[in-house]
């Protein structure tokens, strides 16, 4: 990969350098993390590579941020920065992201779609001339400052989506779309006109230097999956089903318990509901003094419920310009989530439902884990509705992670979570477990729970007597030292 040139779309690291009380800015720092002896060759060799290339040189910044290694899903190791000191401290970039509704709006009468997955070339994209300090990371070999953006740095993604939006923009609103990796070519013409548009786009992203993974393309289509709703030449726009396949997908209780875990839900919308007490009534009469029997009353009335959950008035549709709430939840064996805005009259209104099954080494996890894990998958799920928001609220019953995005030693698993959970601008608060009540019932399916003790997920259940293994701090020591400035003095000749 070429070494780029500065341009005026470069990167730039905000940190709030202004603070009140005519207190000084503290650069971000963080300790080492410790590494093995293979950790370190790995390390060596890579910013060997990053040297030879100029995406880095050698620093000598106030700031420091800490280096560790997270495993690759398909093995080997991914060099990770932990930024969080230095994204708690950064003014957000508030280059906005194309409007879900306007852009719905712009194809919802076309006829035929290309969709393509640009690959992120931060890579491609030099820091602002003079931030290069603020990017400065710590390691055994020395301290190092970035020239090209990054991964980790919270801003990182809008000047993606800026500099996507200058490649494109001859087009943007034209025939094509672009948010953030993803790119929409669509066309109302002919399937001649169309394969010209696309061959249009592609060359503009050629010149930008951007390039596209092709298994994750389609051409010439006409239906498509874009920014959670289902786009179908000559029939329109739909909800994209999975928003609501959690609710849709739920069995029906075996249990009182499941019953009235499912009543939870239905007493929160009730307020939507027409006749709420008459549908409810079959499945209210289990939860008294009586023994369980399911029928065909029950039945239906369990599938009135769940029809109404997934349809207007209940479910609204997603809105960008809207206070947005993410509620999050996790129990041992599945997490669930609601992604919520506030209407007219500012009431919360659901826009999509969210649940999975732990698998059994999810199941493993310490409490915090499993918490944040809920949080995760449900960025993963609405991951284009959540960046489309100036800010929202995360919603979760588990103190501790109000502080998580606060500096402190992370294990792998989290190192991977806290670069996912950078690129989206929201508050983490406390909500106490018995007014979660929505997302506890969707983490808590019965279908979901083991059925014997031959379910995987308990056969391979192990009671931790020892914490996951995490990073600390580890001094090193006067060879170790003298060997690390031996080689940086070297570096700087690179």
């Amino acid at each position: 990969m070429s070494f780029p040139n500065h341009h005026r779309l470069d990167h730039e690291a905000k940190p709030r350098l202004n603070l009140t009380d005519g207190q000084q800015p503290q650069p971000p720092w963080g300790p080492l993390y410790g590494m093995s002896r293979g950790e370190l060759l790995v390390l060596r060799r890579e910013l060997t590579s990053l040297l030879e290339k100029r995406f880095i040189r050698v620093s000598s910044s106030p700031a420091s941020s800490p280096v560790l290694f997270a495993k690759k899903p398909g093995g080997g190791l991914r060099l990770c920065i932990d930024y969080r000191a230095l994204n708690a401290i950064t003014r957000k970039d508030r280059y906005p992201l194309p409007l879900i509704r306007e852009t719905l709006n712009n194809i919802s009468k076309t006829k035929w779609f290309t969709k393509l997955d640009v690959i992120a070339v931060f890579h491609k994209i030099r820091v602002a001339e003079g931030d290069e300090w603020k990017t400065a990371f710590r390691t055994r070999f020395g301290l190092f400052e970035w020239l090209v953006t990054p991964f980790g740095m919270a801003n990182s993604p809008s000047t993606f989506q800026r500099y996507i939006n200058w490649a494109l923009r001859e087009y943007l609103g034209e025939f094509c779309s672009a948010y953030l990796d993803d790119v929409l070519i669509y066309t109302d013409g002919s399937l001649r006109q169309h394969q010209d548009h696309v061959r249009k786009v592609l060359s503009k992203l050629q010149d930008a230097g951007l390039f596209v993974d092709i298994k994750k393309c389609e051409f010439e289509v006409t239906l498509t999956k874009y920014l959670g709703f289902i786009i179908d030449a000559g029939k329109g726009i739909r909800m994209d089903p999975d928003k609501v396949k959690a609710i849709r997908d739920w069995e029906a209780p075996k249990t009182i318990k499941g019953v009235r875990s499912f009543l939870e839900v239905a007493n929160f919308y009730q307020r939507f509901i027409r006749k709420f007490s008459s549908i409810v009534a079959p499945l209210t009469r289990l939860t008294g003094d009586v023994s369980f029997t399911w029928g065909k009353e029950e039945q239906a009335a369990f599938n009135s419920l769940k029809e109404i959950f997934v349809t207007e008035p209940v479910l609204a549709t997603f809105d960008s310009e809207r206070d947005t709430v993410l509620e999050c939840d996790s129990s041992g064996y599945a997490t669930g989530g609601v992604l919520s805005q506030y209407d007219e009259e500012g009431v919360l209104r659901p826009c999509a439902y969210f649940s999975r099954k732990n698998n059994a080494q999810e199941c493993n996890y310490e409490i915090h884990d499993k918490e944040l894990l809920a949080v995760v998958r449900c960025l993963e799920e609405w991951d284009a509705e959540l960046r489309s928001v100036k800010k929202f609220k995360v919603i979760t019953d588990h103190k501790n992670l109000e502080y998580f995005m606060k500096p402190k030693m992370l294990n792998e698993r989290q190192i991977r979570w806290a670069a996912l959970l950078s690129r989206f601008n929201m508050e983490i608060l406390y909500r106490p477990g018995k007014q979660n009540v929505r997302t506890d019932a969707l983490s808590r399916r019965e279908q979901d729970l083991p059925e014997d003790a031959e379910d995987e997920r308990l056969r391979k259940r192990v009671i931790q007597v020892l914490k996951p293994t995490s990073y600390c701090y580890k001094e090193t020591s006067k060879d170790e030292e003298d060997s690390a400035q031996g080689w940086v003095m070297s570096a700087k000749s690179v």
